[in-house]
């Protein structure tokens, strides 16, 4: 034997039962597993193999001759020196040969075609690497069993017994010795191994008749080969050819052939968008995008590559409306959604990544993951300031109480160093001195030091005022946003959001937001836009990109905030079914496209791409210029309908408090 550096075996017998030997050894001497080339082709068959089950399947009515076989094969196989570990299984039908007989008279049987290929010779590199992309695991299972007809009753009975591991490598050995039965052989195990394709999407398997009919003929079923208006075709070669050639035994997942195959994508932006944008028309990169059925975006892209580089047909199945997700109810059913297709093994493939979680499901499995995700939260954004503030807001707090401080303090200097001690007259004086109102006044030295000192102060806070009135006329400011989950806590909004099957609410603060949780809605961004009274849930770019490219004002200011604390970092994966044959196959594909920058790129490509689009628009709409109109100026009229209240309010006091007197002297 090749490649033989070790030996472990470890023989454990399962539901055993004692070997009889019934048969007699002239006919088990006509078996081909006593030949060399018999186990120099299994040993580069399970090339990858490092455990190693023979799983005997019995019934009642051959269980001798079925016995007596599986004893003179361990025979022979410790002559020969394999590095895997050996299990020895044994399974018996609980069916009796009764039903065995009815089964038999309607099992379907399909019209067998051996069409022969060319195949290229390969050397142990290149077969090493074609067993790499068809399979990720590493155990094979070796199955005796007498004729077709009970592996068929095993599959009925209890498939994961038969098959445990969809993408481990397989050989079927029906040890029947009755010349009766090899009639239609070839039909009926190009049956059993298109059951084993279609039913369990297994490809690395073969299958023989080592002790009956073409004992030297290897069976392999090919699922990516048309024949005529149908897939697949089983075929059959000697020992001779595949020692020759190892490749006639494989099935290379590198070329599907044109093969459709059922997947399912629909519109997510800015992931699957079903229409190129504008500005990406002209590239090359993207001129046609008839392998994603029309689909741009980092998903539609993905799908759209892999269906060019393995050379298979996309079939779309299911809806493809806005995020058909599905999700698993507690329950254990599935709403309805791309993962019930999944599930219901309905489509090979769902093109629209989502979180890589424990969804406590064996029935899929994630692709490797192309990009990671934060989620967070999306709240209205912070009301505008009024432009009518803008005079309170050129200083802060500290800013009015130190000017407050400088015009008392000055009044207070002036009263005592100025000509005159009428508190209004020394008050009006100083006001008129700090604020640059033209006064008559002739200073002596001291006072020309101070009432310089007050012109210094005037030009310094009168600049930065008129200064900050502009600012806040060319600029939109908002009140402060929701930025932490105590702060959205304390807001009572409400929160839309899925979050809850992905994460754990383990803290006091998660648990008040879960109970402000509100139904998930598919056009929450529309909802929030229109009510702004809830919040929801989505990954931070996807956020961004709504934001930027759809929810803004007629000024280009977003409607939305994201907040800055988020819930978690996610790993983005498509699904497939578990046990796809196409999964290995599928993370070569993707984890390329990775490596080389092309996700990163699509996805930058395509999210600028509409955020300009949407920009330009907006620009389209807007005036370049425009007059003040009577909103931007309220905070003048503001101030001198204050000046007026407050004028009147003290006329009237004056007048009441009589100090002013008829004729209008005071």
């Amino acid at each position: 034997m090749t490649n033989i550096v070790s030996l472990a075996l470890a023989f454990v017998v399962m539901e055993g039962a004692s070997i009889n030997l019934n048969l007699t050894e002239d006919l088990l001497q006509d078996c081909s597993s006593y030949t060399d080339d018999f186990w120099d082709i299994y040993d580069n068959h399970f090339l990858l193999v490092d455990h190693l089950t023979i799983h005997v399947l019995q019934i009642d009515t051959y269980k001798s001759e079925v016995n007596q076989y599986t004893d003179n094969f361990l025979e022979i196989l410790s002559w020969y020196d394999y590095p895997v570990a050996l299990e020895i299984e044994e399974s018996f039908l609980k069916q009796s040969p009764l039903d065995i007989e009815r089964s038999i008279n309607f099992r379907d049987v399909y019209d067998y075609v051996n069409q022969p290929q060319k195949l290229e010779p390969i050397d142990y590199d290149e077969l090493l690497q074609i067993k790499r992309l068809s399979s990720d695991s590493l155990k094979g299972y070796f199955i005796i069993v007498w004729d077709v007809e009970t592996l068929h009753l095993f599959l009925d009975e209890n498939s994961t017994l038969v098959i445990p591991e969809e993408r481990a490598t397989y050989a079927l050995q029906f040890v029947f010795t009755s010349p009766e039965l090899c009639d239609d052989i070839r039909n009926h195990i190009d049956n059993i191994l298109r059951r084993f394709w279609r039913e369990y999407n297994v490809v690395n398997i073969v299958a023989q008749t080592p002790c009956c009919c073409d004992t030297t003929q290897v069976y392999i079923h090919r699922p990516f080969v048309k024949i005529k208006e149908s897939w697949g075709i089983t075929q059959n070669y000697s020992f001779d050819d595949i020692i020759d050639n190892l490749r006639i035994i494989t099935n290379p997942l590198d070329n599907f052939n044109q093969f459709p195959l059922d997947v399912n994508i629909f519109l997510k932006e800015p992931t699957a968008v079903p229409q190129l944008p504008k500005l990406l028309k002209g590239s090359p990169i993207y001129k046609s995008l008839s392998s994603s059925k029309g689909y741009a975006g980092v998903d539609g892209l993905i799908l759209g590559t892999l269906s060019e580089y393995l050379n298979f047909n996309v079939n779309l199945v299911g809806e493809s409306s806005r995020n058909f997700f599905g999700a698993q109810l507690p329950n254990g059913t599935y709403t309805p959604g791309a993962m019930k297709y999944v599930v219901d093994r309905k489509i090979v493939y769902s093109a629209n990544g989502r979180y890589l979680v424990n969804y406590d499901d064996s029935a899929i499995e994630f692709t490797v993951p192309h990009t990671a995700e934060e989620n967070c939260v999306v709240v209205p954004k912070a009301h505008k300031i009024p432009i009518w503030t803008s005079l309170f807001r050129c200083f802060n707090q500290q800013g009015w109480i130190l000017i407050t401080v400088v015009c008392v303090a000055s009044t207070v200097f002036w009263y005592h160093i100025g000509p005159t001690k009428i508190v209004e007259k020394v008050s009006w004086t100083t006001f008129s001195y700090l604020f640059g109102i033209p006064e008559r006044h002739k200073p002596r030295v001291s006072q020309f030091v101070f009432l310089t000192a007050c012109m210094f102060f005037n030009v310094v806070i009168l600049g930065t005022i008129q200064g900050s009135m502009f600012k806040t006329f060319t600029t939109t400011t908002h009140y402060p946003d929701i930025n932490t989950f105590e702060e959205l806590d304390k807001s009572n909004l409400l929160l839309q959001s899925p979050i809850w099957n992905f994460i754990k609410d383990d803290t006091p603060l998660l648990q008040n937001l879960k109970k402000k949780t509100i139904h998930n809605s598919p056009d929450g961004y529309q909802q929030l836009a229109v009510h702004k009274n809830f919040s929801l849930t989505d990954s931070k770019s996807s956020a961004k990109f709504h934001i930027k490219s759809q929810y803004v004002d007629d000024d280009g200011y977003p409607l939305f905030h994201i907040v800055n604390e988020c819930f978690s970092t996610f790993l983005m994966a498509h699904i497939v079914p578990k046990g796809s044959a196409f999964l290995t196959v599928f993370n070569n594909v993707i984890t390329k496209m990775i490596e080389s920058g092309l996700t990163k790129k699509w996805d930058k490509d395509i999210v600028d791409s509409l955020v300009v689009e949407k920009m330009t628009s907006l620009s389209r709409k807007r005036k370049s210029m425009r007059a003040f109109s009577l909103y931007d100026l309220q905070g003048a009229f503001y101030v001198i309908f204050l000046g007026y209240g407050g004028s009147v309010a003290l006329f009237l006091y004056e007048v009441w408090s009589g100090r002013c007197t008829g004729d209008g002297n005071t």
